[in-house]
């Protein structure tokens, strides 16, 4: 009995460890979605044993990361291929990144590459939501931080850095499900640079000329970065700029990959923070 309960458990914990991985169909020669199991494989034996084999590695071969390099380049106009600091130099600099971190390729990751191609960018300017009235730091589910991740990465691929090459995106949602991204721009005075954080907050409050809205009501949610490296910590600057909107929105803080994710609360990354509350307090009437 021990041994069945056993095995069974073996055989669920192998399907349920299925993901959906990217891997390059040689005859179709297109990149395609494939349900494989990373940690272990599924084998009857002839006698109806349940037995598990080693990792399944679908990006061990080179030749495969080598379709996926040519498969963007080749969507790149001659624009990105030809700036001094291209998007296509951006590119593979990301493609030699995730190459060399992690031989797995999960679809979710290969979106954040493609993110590069310019006529494959898919904007997210808003995710819908049904269980709840409004969106709150505390009840946004999987689905929803993805798509807010998804949006920074196509926001950082904007990103005009000719100086550190340091692509930073952001994207900031909102109560209502709406979601403002930007990246960081430099100059060539340095202190004139822009962090992506602020240049979403800007961009959302010329958009709709809402930041009384944002501030008094707390409307701003939450906030995704994304960099190369992951734990894209906003700067102090960032930190004090979203704490005017919303000490309490959850940071969502992502490699380019979308895997390394650190999700922290305003108030942990800017404690005792300075905002409208100290000024009213202070006000004498």
């Amino acid at each position: 009995m021990f041994a069945f309960i056993l095995k069974t458990i073996v055989f669920f914990a192998a399907v349920f460890s299925e993901k959906d991985l990217i891997v390059y169909n040689e005859e179709s020669e297109k990149f395609e979605k494939t349900k494989e199991k990373i940690d272990s494989k599924i084998k009857k034996t002839t006698d109806g044993q349940i037995q598990t084999q080693g990792d399944i590695d679908p990006f061990k071969l080179e030749n495969t990361w080598k379709y996926l390099k040519n498969y963007i380049e080749n969507s790149l106009n001659d624009n990105e291929k030809l700036e001094k600091v291209s998007i296509k130099d951006a590119f593979y600099k990301d493609f030699l990144y995730l190459k060399n971190k992690d031989k797995k390729m999960k679809v979710f990751s290969f979106e954040m590459l493609n993110q590069w191609v310019e006529n494959r960018q898919k904007q997210i300017s808003k995710v819908y939501f049904s269980k709840t009235k409004e969106l709150t730091p505390t009840n946004i589910n999987k689905n929803i931080k993805q798509k807010l991740i998804l949006e920074a990465q196509r926001a950082r691929s904007f990103a005009y850095v000719p100086y550190s090459e340091f692509h930073v995106g952001s994207a900031i949602l909102t109560k209502d499900g709406k979601i403002y991204s930007g990246c960081n721009f430099e100059n060539a005075a340095y202190g004139n640079t822009i962090c992506a954080e602020r240049c979403a907050i800007a961009k959302a409050i010329s958009s709709e000329n809402r930041g009384i809205s944002f501030q008094k009501n707390s409307n701003i949610v939450a906030i995704a970065i994304v960099i190369r490296g992951g734990g894209g910590s906003p700067c102090g600057n960032c930190r004090q700029v979203l704490n005017e909107f919303n000490p309490d929105m959850l940071v969502i803080m992502s490699d380019i990959d979308g895997e390394n994710v650190i999700e922290k609360p305003l108030t942990d990354l800017l404690p005792m923070g300075f905002g409208p509350a100290n000024l009213d307090k202070a006000q004498v009437k």
